[in-house]
């Protein structure tokens, strides 16, 4: 055991060294790794190198927006290899969707689609509106100064989705603590102590939706784990793939509004000028989110195994190639969207972001995401009109999601 645990230290240290050592030297897709505050200089550096190049690292990576859509709606690529080995490497999904390929991933997104059907969704704006209203009351009540993140921005889809899912009130606190313990698994950036944290903290969440699962046995509710019981029991749906299923569905839903809530308010401000066009039109909130989407998105990264050899790009990737799509590069490609540097919330275009993924993987979530934002963005700026940044932010310091771990603000 201690042998492994040494090897395993030892090949993560090597992997660390040789990203910061790539980086150095020039490899663009290095610099990315090594989740700089600003990816988006790298981004461009990667698309100079042509529509896809390989890394020293062994990935082929591309931030050219008709090649990674093409790529995500190839039913060639997928997120295993021919063996049944997942990406990214130090990740463990178990048998939720994020980590399976057709038909396992078929079948379950089949199941879990009904819960977040957006008609459904949609039934939650009222709850939404409640909640934002309630944080801003806590907020406005403590002083004027708080933390966007930590006092707002978890807590609003903490709350949906524990709702949609079927997490009791009394767990949410320990909910979202292990998720906190969790997100390392989501950022891609894992060293052994972190990869050991992320395996005690799943143990935990697995403890805590045993016990939830079995009080909706015995008082099913309007929730997503009441409504997929009956398939357990009928044999259709393992409980080894339900338990899966409540963690990260949940967690990956979070982490994705979370974000865009931070990155839409940072963008805001730093333009006040369309600050001040919400604020008198606040219809323009869902404008907002489709250019945060666009501009700077919560997921920046997808990777992609290739099942057979593909030819893309002019180039042949070979069965079990690993392809990193740069989405948030992509979303900035300046061959579908003019001038793509520039925040504008008044942008139009007809052209897709990858902000949500495309074809079999896209985001099941992405209503739920778009709706608590415009949400969100509608009741911060109609409250606090006046809102402003008192200090520094901090970054999470990943290369997959993008956002904030701190966000100073002030109300006036």
């Amino acid at each position: 055991m201690e042998s492994s645990e040494r090897q395993l230290r030892a090949q993560m240290r090597f992997f660390h060294d040789l990203v910061r050592k790539l980086a150095a030297q020039g490899d663009p897709y290095a610099k990315v790794l090594s989740a700089p505050d600003n990816p988006y200089p790298a981004y461009e550096e990667i698309r100079a190198r042509g529509r896809i190049y390989r890394s020293p690292l062994g990935t082929w990576v591309t931030t050219d927006h008709e090649l990674a859509n093409q790529v995500l709606r190839d039913r060639r690529f997928g997120v295993r290899k021919a063996d049944g080995e997942k990406v990214p490497e130090f990740m463990n999904f178990d048998n939720s969707m994020l980590g399976l390929d057709p038909p396992h991933h078929t079948r379950l997104r089949r199941m879990t689609m009904p819960t977040l059907n957006p008609r459904i969704v949609e039934r939650w704006r009222g709850r939404a509106e409640k909640i934002c209203h309630r944080l801003i009351d806590d907020i406005m009540a403590k002083g004027d100064r708080f933390d966007l993140m930590t006092a707002f921005a978890h807590h609003l889809p903490t709350a949906v989705i524990g709702d949609l899912v079927g997490i009791p009130e009394e767990d949410r606190e320990h909910f979202h603590h292990l998720s906190r313990e969790i997100v390392p698994l989501l950022d891609g950036v894992v060293t052994y102590e972190k990869a050991r944290s992320v395996d005690a903290a799943i143990a935990g969440m697995t403890e805590l939706f045993t016990r939830i699962v079995e009080q909706r046995r015995v008082e099913p509710r309007e929730d997503m784990i009441s409504r997929m019981l009956p398939l357990v029991d009928e044999g259709s749906l393992s409980m080894d793939e339900l338990l899966p299923l409540c963690m990260f569905l949940p967690l990956a839903g979070t982490e994705t509004t979370v974000n865009l809530i931070g990155n839409g308010i940072l963008a805001l401000l730093r333009h006040p000028e369309q600050w001040r066009m919400v604020a008198e039109n606040p219809d323009l909130a869902e404008s907002v989110v489709n250019e945060t989407l666009r501009h700077d998105p919560p997921v920046q990264t997808y990777r992609r195994i290739a099942h057979e050899p593909v030819e893309l790009g002019g180039v042949v990737l070979p069965a079990d190639g690993e392809l990193a799509i740069v989405a948030a590069g992509a979303n900035r490609d300046p061959q579908v969207f003019p001038d793509p540097a520039r925040f504008d919330i008044t942008r139009v275009s007809r052209n897709d972001t990858l902000a949500f993924s495309a074809g079999i993987h896209y985001c099941l979530g992405a209503p739920l995401a778009r709706f608590e934002a415009e949400v969100a963005y509608r009741t911060l700026i109609s409250r606090m009109p006046g809102l402003r940044q008192a200090g520094p932010v901090r970054r999470r310091g990943s290369f997959i999601i993008r956002g904030l771990r701190e966000f100073p603000l002030s109300a006036t």
